[in-house]
């Protein structure tokens, strides 16, 4: 019966709201849940879309009528009770309803203790056939074999599968006595009848042939039963076919002698306990290999005996483990034999689960002494070569052969890419190379994993973005989980810069010799030229055509004294032979002087060459002839690159402790990329379209000069706008480093 809450349901359909809103009000102080329909329609739709415990059905309503709405319940097998509600004239059509199925009836007007009478017959009994029809089910579908006899044999029920289990029966009727059925073995009819008179159950296995001839063994549990009052009215049985499982039983105790029969076959030693301990069984192994008797196993041996005393613990904790968790496990322990030698050994134990309630445990144990040396030789090696590996000066990266992420790396291999060991287990070897490069590097070690590569030389890239120059040797080798790509990473920065620094070495010296010889032969040229010239035609020369191609011998020849000059400076400074006459002097008086020298190679070109000197201004320390040609290479260069009609500016004033001399032009400036390089030795700034003179000595020189004076020489340049060199000398009465 449903419990009287919320949960049990009643539908109630009447088109009557005042029927309606009554039995709601009986059904809800009952304890029930009330759901109401005002027509058949209405009800319908409502038992399609939920769930009712009962239905009271109006026999009159709308659209569909109560017996539609009866039929409609019907049809669907809704296992709930319906009870009908009629007027006094529908006494015929609550009949009708009754024949069809309908639990009872009410009568309009509704009474409410009538009302709560019929509901609670009406669930006690839909309780009660629910259980019948459950319990039917459970029977019917039940796999074993049930019967219900009369105490003179005759089957008043079997199961289907009591027909399908017992052949002999398959085609005999309902009444048949099973005191006559062939099938049954010939005691096992005395025990259905000692069964009814004694009226004590009986069970037991007993082998059957049925009557297609096939052997089986059979089950079976009689019970008396009484009935009205009398004693032993019936009897019932339960059956079960159990010949799989004699036959299951028989495999396993094959299978337990070929067990023991491989078992002595093996050289390890195989064993099993009881619940307590003690060693039930071992193989002929474990006899030679403990030195104890099959007597001495009788007499007890007990599992905890074999173990060194500090393995004791440990073996107790391993086996409550594996009675909690059952998955068989493998421990190393120290074993002894009956003489005391002791031996390490690896035992692999689990439970034994198919006797009922033994909690005891099967094993194997294997010596491993042999095992133990070679780890130890292996562990030996193992360190020298790992030390060995991490003692080599270049960068060592092994990477798996076919993912390419890192798997190892020596020590050097970590400083030189900076990254933590954490970081390099998350890396792939494509990770090593800058983005540019990384396809080629890529490339270089899936060939190098298949054998098609064996060094390469290219960039990789630090944790900080470093690029540096390396030469990579490779190899692969097969471990037991994979194959590795070793990778042996030679910085070869400073090779690289060598190799780079002898090429603009030899560069530089092929174009100094082009531009010196070029620098030579033009002013030698000339002088030749005008010489000859001279010689030849002296006499029909003009005294002023004579007097001009001598001052242009005299000019080219200072331009070729100037030019030999810087060329023996530059030798001295480079082989450390230059030596400087420093004494106490104003540097406003040597740059007026330069500046006066260069006015007319200024007023040639038409460039305002200006001087500004900011009083007072201290004296320094210096070798005038350096200084005044530091001045004369600083301001040449300004006029010579300043186009016409420009302003070269030169600059002198002091700084705290410093004298500052500068010179700006409005020319067409140094582009930034070369800014660094006009200091360097034969570098000139290349402007396509214009050849200018020079051997590219001059700022080299001064950078030579102002570094031997404590000094130090900058350039800003803004490209075609304007170019500013700043040099700064200490102001100091003290003598500098020569």
């Amino acid at each position: 019966m449903p419990s009287r809450d919320d949960h049990t349901t009643v539908l109630i359909a009447d088109e009557s709201e005042l029927v309606r809103k009554t039995v709601s009000r009986i059904v809800g102080r009952l304890g029930y849940h009330p759901v109401t329909a005002s027509g058949g329609n209405e009800a319908v739709s409502l038992l399609q879309s939920s769930s009712f415990d009962a239905l009271l059905l109006d026999i009159a309503l709308s659209g569909k009528d109560g017996i539609d709405v009866l039929r409609f319940v019907i049809e669907n097998s809704y296992a709930f009770p319906v009870i009908m509600i009629s007027g006094s004239g529908d006494i015929d059509q609550v009949v009708q309803c009754l024949k069809m199925g309908a639990y009872d009836y009410l009568t309009k007007p509704v009474d409410a203790h009538r009302v709560q009478t019929v509901l609670k017959n009406a669930f006690s009994e839909s309780a009660l056939r629910r259980k019948v029809r459950l319990l039917t089910a459970a029977v019917d579908q039940s796999p074993v074999a049930v019967v219900i006899a009369d105490n003179r044999g005759h089957i008043e029920y079997a199961n289907p599968s009591f027909m399908t289990f017992r052949n002999a029966l398959t085609e005999c009727r309902m009444q048949e006595n099973i005191f006559d059925d062939d099938a049954q073995p010939e005691n096992l009819s005395v025990k259905f009848r000692n069964a009814i008179v004694s009226g004590k159950v009986w069970q037991g296995d007993y082998c059957n042939h049925k009557r297609n001839g096939e052997f089986s063994w059979e089950r079976a549990i009689i019970s008396p039963v009484a009935s009205q009052g009398e004693s032993g009215s019936h009897i019932l049985a339960f059956m079960q076919d159990i010949t799989e499982s004699r036959k299951n039983q028989e495999a396993l105790l094959k299978s337990n002698r070929r067990f023991r029969e491989l078992a002595d076959l093996l050289p390890q030693p195989v064993f099993e306990t009881d619940s307590k301990g003690f060693i039930t069984y071992s193989n002929r192994a474990g006899f030679s290999t403990f030195g104890y008797s099959r007597k001495a196993l009788k007499q007890g041996l007990h599992a905890l005996q074999f173990f060194a005393p500090e393995d004791k613990n440990r073996l107790m904790h391993a086996i409550r483990m594996k009675k909690n968790s059952g998955p068989s496990g493998t421990h190393e322990f120290t074993l002894f034999r009956r003489d005391g030698a002791g031996f390490p050994a690896l035992v692999y134990t689990a439970p034994i689960t198919e006797r009922k309630g033994s909690g005891g445990f099967r094993g194997i144990v294997i010596d491993i002494t042999e095992l133990k040396e070679s780890e130890r030789m292996l562990r030996e090696n193992r360190k020298k070569y790992l030390d060995l590996f991490q003692a080599i000066p270049d960068a060592i990266i092994a990477a798996d052969a076919e993912s390419g992420f890192l798997v190892e790396w020596n020590r050097q291999g970590q400083l030189f890419f900076g990254y933590t060991p954490e970081e390099f287990s998350r890396l792939h070897i494509g990770d090593l190379y800058p983005e540019p490069l990384r396809e080629e590097g890529l490339a270089y070690f899936r060939n190098a994993c298949t054998g098609q590569a064996v060094t390469l030389e290219t960039q990789i890239v630090t944790r900080q973005g470093i690029r540096i120059d390396v030469h990579i040797s490779s190899a692969t080798f097969t471990t037991e989980h994979f194959r590795c790509f070793v990778g042996i990473f030679r910085d070869i920065t400073q090779q690289k810069r060598s190799e780079r620094l002898v090429k603009e070495n030899i560069r530089m010296k092929n174009d100094f010799i082009s531009t010196v010889s070029h620098e030579l032969r033009t002013p030698l040229f000339s002088i030749l030229g005008f010489t000859g010239t001279l010689l030849r035609e002296q006499d029909e020369l003009e005294r002023e055509t004579r007097m001009e191609f001598i001052s242009i011998i005299h000019d080219e020849s200072k331009r070729l004294s100037a030019l030999i000059e810087d060329v023996l400076m530059i030798s001295k400074i480079d082989s450390g032979r230059v030596s400087y006459k420093k004494s106490e002097l104003d540097p406003s008086i040597t740059v007026s002087e330069v500046c006066r020298s260069l006015k007319i190679r200024a007023d040639e070109k038409n460039i305002d060459l200006r001087l500004r000197v900011c009083a007072p201004m201290e004296h320094i320390f210096a070798d005038q002839d350096s200084l005044k040609q530091v001045a004369i290479n600083i301001i040449g260069n300004a006029l010579k690159f300043t186009p016409p009609g420009g302003v070269v500016q030169v600059s002198l004033f002091c700084e705290a402790q410093t004298m500052c001399f500068s010179v700006e032009d409005n020319g067409p400036g140094i582009p930034a990329e070369e800014a660094e390089k006009i200091f360097e030795k034969f570098f000139r700034v290349e402007r396509p379209g214009e050849a200018v003179d020079g051997t590219g000595l001059g700022l080299s020189i001064v950078k030579e000069i102002v570094a031997a004076h404590d000094g130090t020489v900058e350039v800003k340049s803004v490209p075609n706008q304007s170019t500013v060199f700043m040099v700064r000398l200490p102001i100091s009465m003290q003598p500098c480093r020569k």
